[in-house]
Order: C-alpha cells, then sequence, then structure tokens
C-alpha cells in the first residue's frame, strides 16, 4: 500500500498570515502547547460573513451548484450562521503563537480545503504543517517568530517531517536518508 504522505512533497514556506481580531472572535480555542515564553493555540473558526455577503454567496453556490451536500439554497443562510459548514477559501482553522503578555508573534491560516496535518511541541519551538492538495507545507515557529531552516536542496525531495526529541527530521529520498535540525541562535534551524 502506498501512503499518500510518502508520495506528497514537503517544503519549510508555509507562510504566516495576517489575521484581524474580528476573525479570532468567531474562532475557539481547541489546543494550547507551550512555546517556549508563550504559547501556541490551535483556534477552530466558524464562518464570518455578514447577512447580506452570505445571501449573495448563498445565491452564487445555488447558481454554481457548489453548496455542500444537503445544503438546498433555502437552508444555506440557516445552516451557515449556525455553523455547519463553510465557504471554500473561509478560514477553517487559526494557529497562534504569542509571547507571555499574549501578543500574537505569528498566525497560520488554514482555509476550508486544506488540512492541518502537524501541530508538535519540540524545545522552544512547534512544527507546523498544513497539506495543501498534494502538497504539505511547514514551517517552525517559536515565541520570537518564524525560523528558517537552511538550504535542505530540492522541496521535492523531501518525503516526511517528524519531530524526534528536541529535533525536527526531514527523510528525504532515498533508503535511510534524513537530515537532523535543531534550534540554533538567531531565529534559525541549523543541522545536527
Amino acid at each position: 500500500m502506498i501512503l499518500l504522505p510518502l508520495l506528497a512533497a514537503a517544503a519549510f514556506d508555509l507562510p504566516p498570515a495576517r489575521v484581524g481580531a474580528r476573525q479570532v472572535d468567531h474562532c475557539r480555542v481547541d489546543e494550547t502547547l507551550p512555546l517556549g515564553t508563550g504559547i501556541v493555540q490551535k483556534l477552530s473558526c466558524r464562518g464570518a460573513l455578514d447577512w447580506e455577503s452570505l445571501g449573495k454567496r448563498c445565491q452564487d453556490g445555488a447558481r454554481r451548484n457548489t453548496l455542500p451536500p444537503g445544503i438546498t439554497p433555502e437552508s444555506c443562510m440557516d445552516e451557515y450562521s449556525k455553523g455547519h459548514f463553510l465557504f471554500r477559501g473561509e478560514t477553517k482553522e487559526l494557529v497562534i503563537a504569542r509571547r507571555k503578555d499574549g501578543m500574537p508573534v505569528v498566525v497560520f491560516r488554514i482555509p476550508d480545503g486544506d488540512t492541518l496535518t502537524t501541530l508538535h511541541h519540540f524545545a522552544n519551538a512547534v512544527l507546523v504543517g498544513v497539506r495543501s492538495g498534494q502538497r504539505i507545507h511547514y514551517a517552525v515557529a517559536t515565541s520570537r517568530g518564524v525560523l528558517k531552516p537552511p538550504d535542505l536542496g530540492n522541496p521535492d525531495d523531501i518525503r516526511d517531517v517528524t519531530v524526534v526529541g528536541s529535533r525536527v527530521r526531514v527523510w528525504r529520498r532515498g533508503k535511510g536518508s534524513y537530515v537532523d535540525l535543531v534550534l540554533g541562535p538567531d531565529g534559525q534551524l541549523v543541522r545536527k
């Protein structure tokens, strides 16, 4: 059996996002992890469309036949307002790294259609992985921001990224080929 995650290319290219306070108000905290001198929170979000925009999106979805299964044009607005579905591209989850004083340092947005595959704490950092289509995008964040990895070569050669102890292990194409990354000074990951 061929595992899809092993076939998907991975890269440390998950971009941080800008999210307003209004968007965060529509979310609830699912999980909290320690992050050095701060915390990282995983939030699940409900739809944030106003009533007028929602009416237009429901009409457009009905016309294009893109409403979720079981949702009719008549029930669209009620089901959306109850939080039963999101429109494609809306924010489904947020991962927010915060300093000790509660100020957000970095935010990762997971839209509907993408999947949060990895949220793993190690040392004073957290590994975040998001599947978008056939690709998995990773980032390592601390309470100071996103860490930059060293050059790992072609991202298509990366097959899996996991946390082993206090290291990020990057599995590359080939039998037993991997690279260990550890937290280094000056906001970066270094080869071990």
